[in-house]
C-alpha cells in the first residue's frame, strides 16, 4: 500500500548509500506525496495542524532525515552536497491540499513569483558556510554546471541554459546571479 511505498523508497535510498562504500555517487530522490492525490503513511497521519498536506510535508521531512542519517552513519556528511528544493509553487486549485506561497502571488503553473519561487536548502560542510542565506535567484538548471565544475566533469557539447552559481552557494560577499535575466 501507500504506507509501504514511501518507506520502501526511503529504505532503497538508504540501502543505496550503504552499498556505495567510498565510491562517488549521485542519488536523486523525488517525493511524489505532495502531488495530488496526496498520501501519507499511518505513522505521519494526523501529526500536524495543517491537515493532510502538513502531514505529507512532515513525512517528507522524516524521509530526508533518514537519508541524512544514513550519510552520517557512512561517514559521508562532509563529502556530500545535499540539495533540497521544490520544483514549483503550490497547487492553489487544490486549496488546503496544495500548500501555500505565503505572501507571493499565484502558484504552480503561473509565472508570477508564487509559481516558481521556492526555497532551496543546500548543505555541504566545509564548502557551503552554515547559516548562509542567498537572496539572489538561481534555478535548478544551474545545478548541473555548478556541480560539474566542482567535480571536474565536462558539460555537454551543446549549449545549456544553466550557469555556474558557485559564488552564490559559497556565500561569497557581493556575489550576484550570472544570469542576465530569467526568461519566463
Amino acid at each position: 500500500g501507500v504506507q509501504t511505498s514511501q518507506r520502501s523508497g526511503v529504505q532503497r535510498a538508504v540501502a543505496f548509500i550503504e552499498r556505495q562504500g567510498d565510491r562517488p555517487f549521485f542519488l536523486y530522490v523525488a517525493h511524489p506525496q505532495p502531488h495530488v492525490p496526496l498520501f501519507v503513511s499511518d505513522k505521519h497521519a494526523g501529526q500536524t495542524s495543517r491537515g493532510l498536506y502538513g502531514d505529507v510535508i512532515t513525512e517528507i521531512d522524516w524521509s530526508v532525515g533518514q537519508i541524512v542519517d544514513a550519510l552520517a552513519r557512512a561517514d559521508l556528511t562532509d563529502d556530500t552536497l545535499i540539495v533540497f528544493a521544490s520544483d514549483n509553487g503550490p497547487w492553489l486549485s487544490y486549496g488546503e491540499h496544495g500548500g501555500s506561497a505565503g505572501h507571493l502571488r499565484e502558484g504552480k503553473g503561473a509565472t508570477f513569483e508564487g509559481g516558481g519561487r521556492v526555497p532551496g536548502i543546500m548543505r555541504w560542510p566545509g564548502n557551503i558556510p552554515s547559516d548562509t542565506v542567498c537572496d539572489e535567484p538561481l534555478m535548478t538548471i544551474d545545478l548541473l554546471p555548478t556541480i560539474a565544475d566542482r567535480i571536474g566533469a565536462k558539460l555537454p557539447e551543446r549549449k545549456i541554459d544553466g550557469l555556474d552559481v558557485w559564488p552564490l552557494l559559497a556565500g561569497e560577499v557581493e556575489a550576484r546571479s550570472p544570469h542576465e535575466a530569467f526568461f519566463f
